[in-house]
């Protein structure tokens, strides 16, 4: 059985972002993980920018269409994507629910600019029986679904402390390793501010701050998109440290032994265990692999819109708690 899906918004996530690379090595937009997935049917996508929709149509040999009601009009997908920018994401969900009745919308983080926003977004899903998830992609990435098991079996054990640190933005990128952390260290306990910061692109605040998550205290400091992007998580157990360097494109682990030289002393082992480095190559894949898996009622690893809407509501604290 295949599921029929829907693009709306074809812009970078959308279908810009693996456009002119390896679609074996790559898989980086929605478009490309749909249309090689062999559980689903791309049936087609909606822009209003027909520079797009004729590259999607030539790429993908779908039918393109400029509004969301006509498109509707013409299929009945399963599952519809929300890729547009942040403040239409409830326009577009209003005009889903009255033209149509998908089972699934998979829609861009953040889910909402604004909390009530985003429960009303919830809301209107729930009145109309479509399952929300939000598309935070680390939470589907088989790195991140394996330390998320050996933190709760304890085999990574006695989380003592951790740093993170992130750049262009809490709201847009720091959220990612925010929601990333909730999903592997549970519920935040309390925030604190460090410093304001500043705000990136005059939109988006840059604060530093510390978070005490239900198994373990972690700090985010920011740092400049325009010198380089920087996404680095290091979480230091009483057995050792996990390293979640570039993105998540480097993971791995290092376990404690004795020094070899000083018995007396524990020191981090010379040699890590790594990670599946070409696991992030592929990470919307990883998303429309888990869709798959929640659609045929088998264990899945998607950002549900209750996961979504508590790191947005983390969020929102910790940029008032910062002002």
């Amino acid at each position: 059985m295949t599921f029929d899906v829907l693009i709306i918004g074809l812009g970078q996530i959308g279908m810009r972002y693996d456009l002119n690379l390896d679609p074996k090595r790559y898989v980086y937009s929605h478009a490309s993980a749909f249309s090689q997935h062999k559980g689903f049917n791309l049936v087609g996508g909606v822009d209003t920018d027909n520079r797009d929709g004729k590259t999607f149509e030539r790429k993908y040999g779908c039918a393109f269409y400029d509004n969301v009601q006509e498109a509707l009009q013409q299929h009945d997908p399963d599952v519809i994507v929300i890729s547009v920018s942040t403040q239409f994401h409830k326009q577009v969900l209003q005009d889903i629910v009255r033209y149509s009745k998908p089972k699934v919308v998979l829609c861009e983080k953040p889910l909402s600019y604004n909390i009530d926003e985003a429960y009303e977004m919830q809301q209107l899903c729930k009145d109309n029986s479509v399952q929300l998830f939000v598309n935070y992609i680390r939470d589907s990435d088989p790195n991140s679904i394996e330390i998320k098991t050996k933190i709760d079996s304890g085999e990574y054990a006695g989380l003592l402390k951790g740093v993170v640190w992130y750049s262009k933005g809490l709201i847009h990128n720091g959220s990612h390793f925010l929601n990333l952390l909730e999903y592997w260290l549970g519920p935040i306990k309390e925030s604190r501010c460090i410093s304001k910061g500043r705000l990136f692109d005059n939109q988006d605040s840059e604060p530093d701050f510390s978070l005490t998550f239900e198994k373990g205290d972690v700090v985010f400091l920011s740092t400049k998109e325009e010198n380089f992007s920087h996404y680095t998580i290091e979480l230091i157990f009483e057995n050792g440290r996990l390293r979640y360097d570039q993105g998540g494109e480097k993971v791995y682990w290092t376990p404690v032994q004795q020094d070899p030289n000083l018995p007396a002393y524990k020191v981090l082992s010379h040699s890590s265990v790594d990670y599946n480095a070409r696991s992030m190559n592929k990470y919307q894949l990883h998303v429309a692999n888990e869709l798959w898996n929640m659609l045929n009622q088998e264990t899945y690893a998607l950002c549900s819109d209750i996961m979504a809407i508590t790191t947005l509501e983390s969020i929102e604290n910790i940029i008032k708690e910062c002002e």
